[in-house]
């Protein structure tokens, strides 16, 4: 049957699917059962899905993609195949959940709580560092005072394995437009794991990133007991 299935394949002159493809589903036809108009864009070698109050923005190879005028993090990036984008389930039902948060109807009974952050203007600035004796960063930075901030951690660990998202973690900025937070790395322990960091807010405020390099918890550091000859 594997057989017979690579030859079909092979027949019709069409790319096999990346590794993985098995759990993901064709963005064409999630597009298509949520309402979405779906449209390949060259100039940006993006697809756009457009419906009334939202345009979404999607790239291959890209885990940050464009929800109306902010960024929001996948699961995993999608992929090329086949003429189409191919997105992770989870991906897949959160467009499905964004096309009925903004529908018509719930566009109305949303309007008075989306008027605050309609309102929020701005940008994100940020820093991130490995905090000393610990498996964990601290971020620090700026928003417009009282807004939400989602930080989100991607771990590169290798480059034959996809990107991973070991967390997100929601602060609120204080009345000064400051915000800090120390976030755990787990999963992301190895050595050398190039880590990510994403802070997205409010629409209206243009996100910001940047990305550390993991090293020892006490880099740097001499420990005697690890001098005794053993």
């Amino acid at each position: 049957m594997r057989t017979t299935m690579a030859l079909a394949v092979l027949a019709l002159g069409l790319p096999a699917l990346p590794a993985g493809a098995a759990q993901r589903e064709a963005l064409a036809p999630v597009a298509a059962h949520s309402g979405y108009t779906y449209r390949w864009s060259p100039q940006n070698s993006a697809v756009v899905l457009s419906r009334p109050g939202i345009v979404v923005v999607l790239r291959p190879g890209a885990q940050v993609y464009e929800v109306n005028d902010h960024d929001e993090v996948a699961d995993a990036a999608p992929s090329y195949s086949r003429g189409d984008l191919y997105v992770t389930p989870s991906l897949a039902a959160h467009l499905q959940a964004l096309a009925r948060r903004f529908s018509p109807a719930a566009a109305r009974g949303a309007e008075t709580l989306a008027s605050g952050d309609a309102n929020v203007h701005g940008s994100i600035t940020m820093e991130a560092r490995q905090l000393q004796g610990s498996e964990a960063i601290t971020v620090q930075g700026s928003a417009p005072a009282s807004a939400p901030v989602t930080i989100t951690l991607l771990a590169v660990v290798s480059s034959d394995i996809p990107t991973i998202v070991v967390s997100r973690n929601d602060v609120v900025t204080d009345a000064n437009g400051r915000f800090e937070a120390i976030i755990p790395i787990a999963s992301a322990y190895e050595r050398g794991t190039l880590l990510r960091v994403v802070a997205t807010s409010s629409p209206g405020v243009a996100s910001a990133q940047t990305q550390l390099v993991m090293e020892a918890p006490n880099n740097g550091v001499t420990v005697p007991l690890e001098q005794l000859p053993h």
